[in-house]
């Protein structure tokens, strides 16, 4: 099994504190005789949502897995090759072996700010598509979804 990135921990917190039950660390995908590793999944209960707690109704539809990079390495271009070859390949073998599940990318506020504000950033996300997530470090907050992640009321 890869190695966490060091903000592993607080992207799960984050999901947590805006509802997500985390429901595979990390999610498995099987294809063929290979076995990769997408750093988490997760499920959207709407009840605990709005209580803020988990309770024991399950209810919730929704379902993601979310891959976290950190991008600490020498090159932020490196890093987001690298991030971008592992987010077309899941999200390909999402298709296959979960289709109903959506692929986010997890990134600190920082990253997001930085690589992804320049122009090859947002060309990425542009021309991709890319689900990104962002999250508040120092808050352990979710930030933004790019796209918008529709509200959910009861």
């Amino acid at each position: 099994m890869p190695q966490r990135d060091a903000i592993h921990n607080i992207i799960r917190q984050a999901l947590i504190k805006e509802g997500w039950e985390i429901t595979d660390d990390p999610y498995v995908i099987s294809y063929g005789e290979r076995f990769l590793f997408i750093d988490l999944a997760a499920r959207l209960d709407a009840l605990n949502a709005i209580a803020g707690r988990f309770i024991g109704a399950r209810r919730g539809s929704s379902r993601i897995a979310v891959e976290i990079k950190e991008f600490r390495g020498n090159s932020a271009i490196a890093d987001l090759e690298q991030a971008i070859g592992q987010y077309v390949l899941y999200r390909l073998l999402l298709k296959q072996v979960d289709p109903e599940r959506e692929l986010y990318l997890a990134v600190a506020d920082t990253t997001f700010d930085g690589i992804f504000s320049e122009p090859i950033g947002e060309l990425v996300m542009r021309e991709l598509p890319m689900k990104l997530l962002i999250v508040d470090i120092e808050a352990v907050e979710v930030k933004r979804w790019i796209p918008p992640r529709e509200s959910r009321t009861l």
